[in-house]
Order: C-alpha cells, then structure tokens, then sequence
C-alpha cells in the first residue's frame, strides 16, 4: 500500500503529492486526484543509491551468552537445575537472576531456591548452559 501523500503547494498555489511507483496499480490509486488542484508526482525506490548500498550483515554472538533460547542454571552446592528461556541474551538472563540473589527478591524460581537454602551461586560460565540457542525467538513459548 502506498504512502498517504502530502501534499505540498508550490508557488502558482498548485498542491504537488508524491507517490513511490511500486506497481501499476499506483496509476489507477492517483487517477482518483485527476479532477482536483492536486498533481501527482512519482518517485521509485529502486535508484543506483539503494541497490548499490552494501547488505546489512548480521554480526554473530561471540559468546554463547550474547545469544537467547533456552538454558540451565545449575546450582554449585546441590546440582539442582533451572530451565528456561529468554529472548534476550543469556548474559542479561543471568545478570537478572543474581540481581534477585544480591537484593534478597525471589523473583525467579532460581533466585528463591538460592536464597532459601542459603546456597552460593558461581560465575556464569560454570552456572549457565546454553541448551538451544534460539534465532527466531517467535519459537518460544508465551
């Protein structure tokens, strides 16, 4: 569907829109401005500019944990593990979940089993799995 336009009065008090010509069906659209002081003007999309502009490259996550999808946590002192997800990077995940320990919050289920068995928790590359790394997070559960 094409841009509302806006129309822009020129000098003689004649009103200019414009239009991006994406298809011929833009011809019949302005056909609708053939009986008023409004003039069309077409401009596309397609010009040297925006096909020869590089693709954007999608940088990969250096880490396991600048990704998102499903992880572990493990506790150090009993071995018990927490399962879940998250869209975002495991990295926030877990700075989350330790945010919760060190302001004594049991929001998460992790943080509650820590505090509550007064158990230690460890850097995140001995606490955190990641079990499916996620690139489209629509797959995870609501």
């Amino acid at each position: 569907m094409p841009k509302s336009p806006t129309p822009t009065p020129s000098n003689d008090g004649t009103k200019w829109a414009t239009f991006t010509y994406s298809s011929p069906q833009i011809r019949k659209i302005t056909s609708i401005f053939k009986h008023t002081n409004i003039k069309i003007a077409y401009k596309c999309s397609n010009t040297i500019s925006h096909l020869s502009k590089p693709a954007n490259k999608t940088t990969l996550p250096t880490t396991p944990y600048d990704r998102s999808g499903i992880y572990m946590l493990t506790c150090m002192t009993c071995n018990k593990a927490y399962v879940s997800q998250t869209s975002r990077s495991l990295k926030r995940s877990y700075k989350e979940h330790t945010h919760y320990i060190k302001s004594n919050n049991p929001q998460s289920a992790y943080a509650l089993h820590i505090l509550n068995n007064q158990h230690e928790y460890s850097p995140i590359e001995k606490t955190m799995t990641l079990l499916k790394p996620l690139k489209n997070t629509s797959l995870l559960t609501p």
